[in-house]
């Protein structure tokens, strides 16, 4: 119940009919189905196997005056049929005033529905009544308002006493901003008589509406949380409040209390037919199980989707290797083969859509190309080079072994939710998705398919608050020079950053992106071929180490140099919060084949580092674990 803008108003004032009877059956063809009620028949207070209390007074985030008790019959009752939630102007500890704030939180909560309240709105200067629903589980953001949203289905404050509003708070609209969707139906007898404020709720769209009209319609567009956090259960909360930032706009009569919000009853329906059904399964495997398949590399993966409805038709269908998009049609089956896998491990979904917009996903597929489950490109085929791919196209395989990010969850939470890589909506041209939030020595891995030898330039899709650069490393060999950008003083412009002269060899390559510094946006990457393939232009390719180990180490590490230094070097060790930890210079000239013996610090802890090798303009990366 939050103070809300006045951005989208709409009036309404067909009041002509008052519907009774529970409605079962929409326009758009849902079944509706009586799952849950409160009939206010029995008892003298709220049932408490519905219904538990808020308790307390602080203002409730927007300066009330009420204090709401627990169970107190003066402020909560059943009364000929009805719940009663009464304000008082009472002194009572510490607060004026009291009401009562119920609410379903544990023993009503849901994902879409039709909800139905009856009720007759309280009069009074002051009084600030609510109809709504919140959150059941914090799924998205930092787990606060307004992340994981509000629904406004019914709100109403006494110096307004024709006039009930709806509203809708996100990440992205909210009344802070003062751009939140809500509106305003005026209704003379709102306050005289019972109405029925409903909601109408699906994967979607939001309509809420009073006896039958709609007034408030948000429909569910391309995007993420930030506008769309309604895909989790919710629960009801039913309050009368008294003054606040809203309520108490225009101040708060005494002599108008006690001031009484009726309920005749609630209750809440769900759609009988459901989503749609869907299944997917992989053809002419070599081996399979319960929801798992597994081929040979070089063999065709051959996936298989179909969906069914009850009561509308399968406008979309897709197959999606984590939330990356596969295959998808308009049709109620799709067939879908991907050639020459690469090994790994995979795990499939279908998802459907009907027309009324409910929307299903399948049992899981997993998918095994080859004996084990090793690194693998992200939708299970490596892009081509020379070509584009996107930043968040980043390998699968985990922390450590595809991706280092030193955060714990993916803090934009826009792609691959279930890894700790920072993924958020792009304000790039052409939108999709970015990298942020980035930090010192965090990196990213991508195999990529040359299909032709030569010199290549890399160009990088960016934006940066601050100057930095991406160093390079190919299958494992650190590239001399570094991607290096300018800020471009902004998180929404992006432009293109180069590096011209990496040395490609045709076949399947391992490209990690290594983070200097934090403040960059990465929307994608291109490679494209700009010299000579001749094999007499082939640079140096023996890497600066041919060898670490043991690692993980202990005590101390042994490193043999892969070619001679005639200009020695030094060696540093990075802890995973770029803190270095050791800095040795290597004087005098070393030899291919010399083995140095590395002594650790005793009071390194046990995680994961990082050896840099400089030599000249040369650099050899490589992460180290300490058992």
């Amino acid at each position: 119940m939050q103070r809300q803008a006045t951005s989208c108003i709409i009036g309404a004032s067909a009041w002509l009919l008052l519907i009774l009877l529970p409605v079962t059956q929409n326009v758009l063809g849902q079944d509706w189905q009586l799952v849950w009620s409160d009939e206010f028949d029995s008892g003298l207070q709220p049932d408490p196997e519905k219904w538990s209390y808020q308790v307390g007074a602080g203002g409730w985030g927007n300066s009330e005056w009420q204090y709401y008790t627990d169970a107190r019959p003066e402020n909560a009752r059943l009364e000929d049929g009805r719940l009663i939630i009464e304000a008082r102007n009472e002194s009572y500890a510490g607060a004026p005033y009291t009401s009562a704030r119920l609410r379903t939180l544990g023993k009503g909560d849901w994902t879409y529905g039709r909800f139905e309240i009856r009720a007759k709105l309280p009069e009074g200067l002051g009084t600030w009544a609510a109809i709504w629903m919140m959150p059941s589980e914090a799924a998205y953001g930092d787990g606060g308002w307004p992340d994981n949203g509000e629904i406004d289905i019914m709100e109403a404050v006494g110096f307004e006493p024709e006039q009930s509003h709806s509203a809708i708070h996100v990440n992205a609209l909210n009344h802070i901003r003062g751009n939140n969707p809500s509106s305003t139906v005026t209704n003379p007898t709102s306050r005289s008589d019972f109405h029925i404020y409903a909601l109408e709720w699906t994967p979607s769209q939001i309509t809420t509406f009073v006896d039958e009209t709609p007034h408030l319609v948000y429909e569910r567009v391309e995007g993420d949380w930030t506008r769309w956090p309604f895909d989790r259960s919710f629960h009801l909360i039913l309050n009368l409040a008294v003054g606040g930032t809203w309520g108490g706009l225009q101040g708060v009569d005494p002599s108008h209390f006690p001031a009484r919000f009726e309920i005749d009853y609630v209750r809440v329906f769900e759609d009988a037919s459901g989503p749609p059904q869907i299944t997917l399964e992989g053809r002419n495997p070599r081996q399979e199980g319960s929801g798992f398949v597994r081929y040979e590399p070089g063999d065709s993966v051959n996936l298989f989707a179909q969906a069914s409805d009850n009561d509308g038709d399968i406008v979309r269908l897709a197959i999606r290797q984590e939330d990356g998009l596969l295959a998808t049609d308009s049709q109620s089956s799709l067939e879908h083969a991907i050639h020459a896998a690469s090994p790994g491990c995979y795990a499939l979904v279908a998802t459907a859509q009907d027309s009324d917009g409910w929307e299903a996903i399948s049992d899981t597929l997993h998918v095994q190309v080859g004996d084990t489950c090793v690194q693998a490109p992200y939708l299970m085929t490596p892009p081509t080079v020379p070509g584009t791919f996107e930043a968040e196209y980043f390998d699968i395989g985990g922390s450590g072994v595809s991706y280092l990010d030193l955060s714990e969850v993916n803090t934009g939470g826009a792609l691959r939710r279930n890894g700790s890589v920072d993924i958020g909506q792009s304000n790039d041209i052409g939108g999709g998705y970015q990298i942020q939030d980035v930090t010192f020595r965090e990196w990213i891995e991508y195999t990529i398919d040359v299909s032709q030898t030569g010199f290549y330039v890399l160009e990088a899709r960016l934006a940066a608050t601050k100057d930095g650069s991406i160093s390079l490393s190919v299958d494992g060999e650190e590239w001399p020079d570094a991607l290096s950008y300018q800020s471009t003083n902004s998180t929404s412009f992006f432009r293109d950053a180069r590096l011209d002269g990496i040395w490609l060899e045709k076949g399947h390559r391992t490209l990690r992106m290594t983070f200097s510094t934090f403040g960059v946006y990465l929307n994608r990457f291109e490679l494209s071929l700009s010299g000579s393939t001749e094999v007499d232009h082939l640079p140096e390719r023996t890497p600066i180490v041919f060898d670490a180990f043991p690692n993980p180490f202990g005590e101390a590490i042994a490193i043999t140099l892969g070619r001679s230094l005639p200009q020695g070097g030094v060696l540093q060790l990075y802890d995973a919060t770029g803190r270095l930890v050791l800095d040795r210079a290597l004087h005098g000239a070393l030899s291919e084949g010399d083995q140095l013996m590395l002594e650790m610090p005793g009071s390194l802890s046990p995680g994961a580092y990082f050896m840099i090798l400089k030599s000249g303009a040369d650099r050899f990366f490589r992460p180290l674990i300490r058992y």
